[in-house]
């Protein structure tokens, strides 16, 4: 689930979290196509804030991809904002006064909003996926009214997500090798 693997000692930790945070900077890399500026930045607050609030880097890359493609200075038809897509209400409920524009902040924000759905959804990743691209309001209201629900979006996502599982997979196979060496 997690990029991080169990080691025996504070050194051996080290060097794994850096190599995951080079592999999350690796896969920004390859996806983003040059649109990303400061990609090891990126990958070391998505590493960080994926520790310390329990979710997987890869699956906010898969939402990242998703919500914008990795274009820092997207803008939704409904006004959501940046890398992670988020809406200025939400921005502002989680952060009073970010920038939604700078990818970290906007990074930071998104990823704290997947928790606060991961736990009001009980950790089911097809719904607190879907709410994170509808709204748990509108979500809710919809399962309420027994209203027949697709769930592309979070199916969309956790497509994306194997991918980067497979390259995460590929890459770290170079890293034993290089290490091994």
């Amino acid at each position: 689930m997690s990029l991080l693997l169990v080691t025996a000692n504070a050194q051996e930790m080290s060097v794994i979290k850096n190599k995951n945070i080079v592999i999350i900077k690796k896969l920004i890399e390859e996806q983003s196509q040059g649109r990303i500026q400061k990609p090891l930045a990126l990958a070391r607050v998505i590493f960080r804030e994926c520790q310390k609030h329990r979710l997987d880097p890869l699956l906010v890359l898969a939402v990242m991809e998703r919500e914008s493609s990795f274009r820092v200075k997207a803008v939704s038809q409904k006004g959501a904002i940046g890398l992670m897509q988020i809406m200025p209400p939400t921005g502002r409920m989680i952060a009073k006064s970010a920038n939604l524009f700078d990818p970290l902040q906007n990074t930071k924000i998104g990823i704290y909003y997947l928790k606060i759905l991961k736990k009001r959804f009980k950790q089911n990743k097809i719904l607190y996926l879907t709410a994170y691209n509808m709204g748990p309001n509108r979500l809710n209201s919809l399962r309420n009214e027994f209203a027949t629900l697709q769930f592309r979006y979070a199916k969309s996502v956790l497509k994306s997500h194997r991918k980067f599982k497979a390259r995460q997979a590929h890459l770290m196979k170079y890293f034993v090798a290089e290490i091994s060496h």
